[in-house]
């Protein structure tokens, strides 16, 4: 049970020290290193994080902030997908990226979705905001730790990754979201948007009437790049995710390490070797399969989620643009803007022609190659952060007294007094 001390304790600690002391620490309590010079095993029993800990270190990564900006012209200001603020940044605000985890008390996905001010924690007495948030925020996937297959994690982690006490922090990023946004963004006012062109296929990403009337004036753009750039967009947040968890479990006395190694294929669980997170899959033309979504949790913008890719466009559009939408005059959520009434109407609303043009792109990927996007999964998990309590007296035996600090050595005292 938390006494906010410690809480204060963590908002007082400074930025700029978290990021000169931030390392990759692995040694968890309860572990064995089997190595000649570093062998080392400890004595005492694993603890895992408290809920305390894992509701801050979750607010660090995907909390609710409060609302952005919006601070963009009107007339371009339609790109955004969401006037939430959350921890990190997303591109256009489309917020594609879940934050799950897995500890001794199963497998959760971190999502709170409402913000009550324009800065949601601003100072003591909005702590429990991050509690709360945490409890509401919180869905069980599965009441067991997710696997992680020794055969398939690189051997060098095999001895503390996922072991008892441990937490492991895994964004799973939505690649459908951002693809159908842009898009729409690209198309929104009729003779402007990419030439998208399928060199693959020697064609016209569904485009051509419209090249071929000289309706489209952008650029000549290879499917393949525009889906690199798409890709690489969508990637930033869960990189950006793990760092903020890092650098709060730093602040905190916390042990934590960024890891790569594994493929995340095989955690979403649509490959034989394990379970996973439990995705569905679908197979695409090329017989390779790809995880599209966690039923009625994590949902993509494709089939078999919507009949077709025109459904799902529409869907996406009507979340945007439809009734509650939230650049509907109906909007209930928090914005920022002082005036909602007099600017919510100036918002533009893409055109049916638009609307033709995305869906036209859509349909070409999903048809051509059974998956949308065309050249990556639909669901991607990009890297992995575990956190958990240090073995300090290995840190004594091995290193000297700079590689661990008073926040690491005063931990337990803190965090957990009984």
């Amino acid at each position: 049970m938390s006494t906010n001390r410690e809480i204060k304790e963590l908002f007082r600690a400074p930025l700029m020290a978290a990021i000169a002391h931030r390392r990759a620490r692995r040694f968890p309590l309860g572990c064995d290193i089997p190595d000649n010079d570093l062998q080392y095993t400890s004595e005492k029993p694993p603890v895992s994080l408290s809920n305390t800990e894992l509701a801050l270190l979750c607010w660090a990564g995907n909390g609710v902030t409060g609302t952005i900006s919006g601070d963009l012209p009107i007339s371009g200001g339609n790109i955004f997908t969401s006037w939430l603020g959350r921890a990190v940044p997303y591109a256009c605000n489309v917020h594609n990226t879940m934050l799950f985890f897995t500890s001794d008390n199963g497998t959760h996905v971190y999502h709170p979705r409402m913000a009550s001010s324009i800065v949601e924690v601003e100072d003591e007495k909005d702590w429990k905001k991050i509690t709360s948030a945490y409890r509401e925020g919180l869905t069980k996937v599965m009441d067991e730790r997710a696997e992680f297959v020794p055969k398939v994690l690189l051997r060098a982690m095999h001895w503390n990754i996922n072991k008892p006490g441990t937490t492991i922090f895994i964004p799973v990023v939505d690649q459908t979201m951002e693809y159908i946004n842009f898009l729409l963004g690209l198309f929104d006012y009729e003779g402007y948007g990419y030439q998208l062109f399928d060199e693959q296929q020697a064609k016209w990403a569904g485009l051509g009437k419209w090249i071929d009337d000289d309706k489209l004036k952008g650029p000549k753009v290879d499917l393949k790049s525009f889906e690199q750039t798409i890709f690489t967009l969508n990637l930033a947040p869960a990189y950006m995710m793990l760092e903020n968890i890092h650098l709060v479990a730093e602040a905190m006395g916390l042990g934590s390490v960024a890891f790569g190694g594994y493929t995340g294929t095989v955690m979403l669980g649509v490959t034989p070797q394990s379970k996973g997170l439990g995705f569905r899959a679908i197979t695409d033309k090329d017989g390779k399969t790809n995880a599209v979504g966690l039923d009625g949790v994590f949902e993509s913008f494709c089939p078999p989620y919507y009949r077709d890719m025109d459904e799902a466009v529409d869907a996406f559009v009507e979340m945007k643009f439809g009734k509650g939408g939230l650049f509907s005059a109906d909007y209930s959520g928090k914005v920022a803007f002082k005036d909602w009434p007099r600017i919510q109407p100036k918002f533009h609303h893409p055109s049916k022609t638009s609307i033709d043009q995305v869906k036209s792109v859509c349909r070409h990927v999903y048809e051509t190659y059974g998956r949308f996007p065309a050249g990556y999964d639909t669901k991607v998990i990009p890297i992995w952060l575990q956190v958990h309590h240090l073995e300090l007296d290995f840190y004594q035996a091995h290193f000297p007294p700079e590689m661990v600090t008073e926040a690491h050595r005063q931990h337990m005292a803190l965090w957990h007094k009984k």
